[in-house]
């Protein structure tokens, strides 16, 4: 429920994108994993949020829109389609509702919290976290990383048309590891590094208004969560990969 009993405390809103398109797994946000339809488990998540003060679940389908509501989701309106198509740009669903719920409901929140369902390991703790970072720091967003399985300093890259390689990203280690180790340089020598994950966006709404420049205009906070979380969900094996996961913790 919006409301604005507080005129002045800085307002919360929490968005749930899930448009009913999907190339590669199709009803993705709607599929059951262990038991539930995706989209439940970040439903979930904001509902136990102590920083959100509402939220709200951006659909252009009917279907997700039902499922969402029966969970107890906020479901206001029907994301228009031009909104909802596979290259369609996040900010454009994140304007549409922000101009949706001032028109119509007279509400303007500062800060807009991103929960994609594609992660739906994501506790609402790391949903605070960030928006508390966002609120006492310097910055324009703030986001969920996590440590990555393999350091990219191993990655490698092909040159275009040929069997040679490089490595993507050889200024990482020293002039004097390499020529210690080779590219065998220890992992504890490296610099840490993190990927981002998907589960928690946070921006300012004014931001939002201004364009994805402003929101991407830095300097950007990261949240560090646990890699045990950070699963999003791409392809069709990935379902039953995460249903087990959840199933093991019920």
């Amino acid at each position: 429920m919006i409301t604005n009993k507080d005129s002045n405390k800085i307002k919360v809103l929490g968005i749930i994108p899930a448009r009913g398109g999907s190339t590669g797994i199709p009803r993705k946000n709607i599929r059951l994993v262990a038991g539930k339809p995706l989209i439940y488990y970040t439903i979930q998540e904001a509902q136990k949020s102590k920083l959100l003060d509402a939220f709200i679940v951006s659909t252009d389908d009917q279907e997700i829109a039902e499922i969402a509501k029966s969970y107890g989701a906020d479901v206001p309106f029907l994301r228009p389609k031009k909104f909802a198509q596979k290259y369609s740009a996040e900010i454009e669903y994140q304007q549409h509702a922000l101009d949706w719920l001032e028109k119509n409901r007279g509400w303007k929140p500062d800060i807009v919290a991103i929960m994609k369902p594609t992660s739906p390991l994501r506790p609402a703790s790391d949903i605070d976290k960030a928006i508390k970072l966002l609120q006492k720091g310097n910055y324009s967003m703030t986001r969920t990383v996590a440590k990555p399985q393999h350091h990219p300093y191993r990655v490698w890259q092909f040159k275009k048309g040929s069997a040679e390689m490089a490595c993507l990203l050889p200024e990482m280690g020293t002039a004097k590891d390499f020529e210690r180790w080779g590219d065998y340089i220890p992992r504890q020598r490296l610099p840490d590094v993190y990927f981002y994950n998907g589960a928690v966006d946070v921006t300012w709404s004014k931001n939002i208004n201004r364009g994805s420049a402003a929101v991407f205009a830095g300097p950007i906070g990261g949240v560090i969560v646990d890699p045990s979380t950070s699963y999003d969900i791409d392809e069709p094996s990935d379902l039953d990969e995460i249903g087990k996961i959840i199933s093991k913790r019920i």
